[in-house]
């Protein structure tokens, strides 16, 4: 069946004022997102992250075209078909310097398209949902000519911008208090953009989860066991800031092999679902055996339906991931956990030596708590050396403790998540 091009992209092309409209928080990877060079620029990340708006949003000064392949009447669209989309953006649009491609990889070999756009001087900015499809497509043909920025639900900072809330560096009773306040409505919300617009948190995620899980991966792999796989993925989502195993995975499902586990999760980590941590080791062999998984977003820790707390201490320790995570590329370090005699959720690792030691524990009230925390800092430091050694804590004021000799900072996670880095 053939469709109007025209018509199709004279109708997208309407989308354009709505997308900008939604751009009024800036994001911190706008920066990131070239669009004078001469590789194509590729925004990756989970659906509903504002992709497309962070690219219509930097492509506004220049003359560009837009398409969304994430349309049903473009789901059968073939390479051979490309010839007459690009007919019909230039009917619409006029000339051009600047192409947005959004969800490109649902189209068979479109980075032969895409190089020929190169070819051509017209700069290409491409958005999808789907990392591996994607990395696959880039490695094969595009290799040296792209630059790829990974886009995250808004950060705490981005959710103070979005909810027009100015907060002070002051340390005072007040500021303190209504930044803590703030972060458990951060915790509790999430940050994807439509939440925070208004959209009711619980049907929109549980309608964004079945998206994911359906669109994105058991109709784009063509999966037979629909429902084992969608319970898997409320396990994982339910079981967050957890270690994993391939092998247990398999038992609770009653999968046919550990490789089968291995296989459901990645899909889960290609579509930006959920993601994982290797844990930290010198052999590389035990580095990539074992695994701690976290969700993209806090909003769905509720989409199993189980009681829902922003206090929860596994939900802090997620949103201090998700942190960790969303600046590693850029600053160029590298997260892992640490798990020997005692356990320390995150060990930042930059230029072959590890630069810090974090533990998450929501209060240090508790005696024992403290001790124990400070113990395995401590016990881990004396393996791996580390340049700083620090706990998050729900709300506790700035402190510091020492163990074996060594500072260790504590820090309330509001006032960690707006540290300048």
């Amino acid at each position: 069946m053939t469709f109007n091009y025209k018509q199709i992209v004279t109708e997208q092309r309407e989308e354009i004022p709505l997308y900008l409209q939604r751009a009024r928080v800036p994001r911190e990877q706008e920066g990131l997102v070239n669009i004078h060079s001469d590789l194509a620029q590729i925004i990756t990340g989970v659906r509903r992250s504002g992709k497309s708006t962070l690219a219509h949003k930097v492509l506004k000064e220049v003359r560009y075209a837009y398409v969304n392949f994430d349309d049903e009447r473009l789901a059968t669209v073939e390479p051979g078909d490309m010839d007459l989309l690009l007919e019909a953006l230039y009917a619409v649009y006029g000339t051009f310097t600047h192409l947005l491609l959004y969800e490109i990889q649902n189209v068979e070999n479109w980075s032969f398209f895409v190089n020929r756009l190169l070819r051509n001087n017209i700069r290409v900015v491409l958005t999808g949902s789907n990392a591996k499809l994607l990395s696959r497509e880039m490695a094969a043909h595009l290799t040296g000519r792209y630059s790829a920025t990974e886009l995250f639900p808004f950060s705490f900072r981005e959710f103070l911008s979005a909810k027009d809330i100015r907060w002070e560096k002051t340390g005072t009773a007040k500021a303190r208090g209504m930044l803590h306040h703030y972060y458990l409505k951060y915790a509790e919300q999430g940050g994807f953009p439509e939440i925070l617009a208004g959209e009711e948190r619980r049907s929109y995620i549980t309608q964004l989860f079945d998206a994911i899980v359906l669109r994105d991966i058991v109709y784009r792999y063509d999966l037979r066991h629909l429902r084992t796989f969608r319970e898997m993925a409320l396990y994982l989502t339910s079981n967050y800031a957890s270690e994993i195993s391939y092998n247990r995975l398999k038992n609770i499902f009653g999968l046919g092999s550990e490789n089968t586990a291995k296989n459901y999760l990645s899909y889960l980590e290609e579509a930006w679902l959920i993601l994982t941590l290797a844990k930290f080791s010198y052999k590389k062999q035990e580095s990539l055996r074992y695994r701690k998984v976290y969700i993209i977003d806090t909003a769905f820790a509720q989409v199993s339906g189980e009681p829902f707390t922003p206090n929860d201490g596994r939900l802090l320790e997620n949103v201090v991931f998700l942190h960790l995570i969303r600046h590693a590329v850029r600053q160029r370090y590298e997260v892992f956990y640490y798990k020997k005699q005692v356990e320390v959720d995150f060990v930042v690792y930059r230029h072959r030596q590890v630069q810090e030691l974090i533990q998450v524990t929501q209060t240090l009230a508790d005696p024992a708590t403290l001790k124990r925390e400070i113990r395995a800092l401590s016990v881990a430091n004396k393996e791996l050396h580390a340049g700083r050694l620090t706990i998050i804590t729900l709300d506790e004021e700035d402190l510091l403790y020492t163990g074996e000799g060594i500072p260790i900072h504590v820090i309330p996670i509001a006032e960690w998540l707006l540290k300048e880095e």
